[in-house]
């Protein structure tokens, strides 16, 4: 386990915009967050990073509490008002960082060629694309070695081609075994990262892979010599038939189908879920 949360409570004035909050992160995971703009999802990176005071709650990373300044050292945050000095380069900012951490050069120069900026680093920030700057914060959030990686909105602003080299560094960053939370709009992008997401919905978050045990329809396989329209009529299930596959109704347990099926002596060949894409998941769960 890298990140634990338990109870995590944050409020503005009356309003509890964080309730009762309790996750946790294991090495090399990496966790899709989404939710409606408001939902809590740059309040809960905030809070977990000190950036937020919260009202109640513990957070560790390993054993390390959030009280204590080493828990520091371990998590890094791509917040999505990203800063940097334009006219110094990026080799700065870098060697800046590397300072305060007693970081030795080679450590900066193996950052560099990990992520791919050795043409430009030595460049003025202000000659950078917004790509370029994603670059130069990825570089500077993992210059410390953190075990985890808090990221709102990365994507934003990145053209097609920023967009998949990012993606390819993400997948980079997790084959090392570090941990990242992505928050993010952009759903298709999720879909291509992970199969993990956490909905927050009115400061309230659902993890246990949400997505993974919300209901999906099923498509059955079949062999029936009879006029099966006839008798799935008669099962009193809502189905469509599609040539020799039956296409269920998510909101209906398979297990109904599957026992109505083989008491009526139908051959059942094969039984998948039919995967359901990660907007119409977000649609049903926010009703969208």
């Amino acid at each position: 386990m890298v990140l634990q949360v338990n109870k995590l409570t944050k409020r503005y004035k009356n309003k509890a915009v964080l309730q009762n909050i309790s996750l946790s992160i294991d090495v090399g995971e990496i966790i899709g967050l989404v939710g409606p703009n408001g939902a809590g999802k740059s309040t809960l990176m905030r809070s977990i990073l000190g950036l937020e005071e919260i009202e109640s709650g513990t957070i560790h990373l390993k054993d390390i509490s959030h009280n204590d300044p080493e828990f520091f050292k371990y998590i890094s945050f791509l917040p999505s008002d990203n800063y940097l000095y334009m006219q110094l380069t990026g080799y700065d900012h870098l060697s800046f960082v590397a300072n305060i951490y007693n970081l030795s050069l080679k450590e900066i120069d193996d950052v560099i060629d990990l992520i791919g900026i050795r043409s430009y680093v030595n460049q003025p920030v202000k000659s950078y694309s917004y790509g370029m700057r994603q670059h130069l914060f990825i570089a500077l959030s993992i210059l410390t070695k953190p075990l985890i990686i808090l990221m709102d909105e990365p994507f934003n602003g990145l053209d097609p081609t920023s967009t998949i080299e990012l993606k390819q560094l993400i997948h980079t960053l997790h084959a090392q075994g570090i941990s990242i939370v992505i928050s993010t709009h952009n759903l298709d992008i999720l879909e291509d990262l992970t199969n993990t997401i956490w909905f927050i919905k009115d400061g309230t978050l659902f993890t246990n892979n949400l997505v993974a045990n919300m209901n999906v329809p099923y498509e059955i396989m079949y062999f029936y010599n009879g006029d099966l329209t006839q008798l799935m009529g008669e099962s009193h299930l809502p189905f469509q038939i599609n040539e020799n596959r039956i296409i269920t109704e998510a909101t209906y347990a398979i297990e109904k189908y599957l026992q109505w099926l083989i008491e009526n002596d139908v051959q059942i060949q094969s039984v998948n879920p039919i995967k359901r894409n990660l907007e119409e998941l977000y649609r049903d769960f926010y009703n969208v």
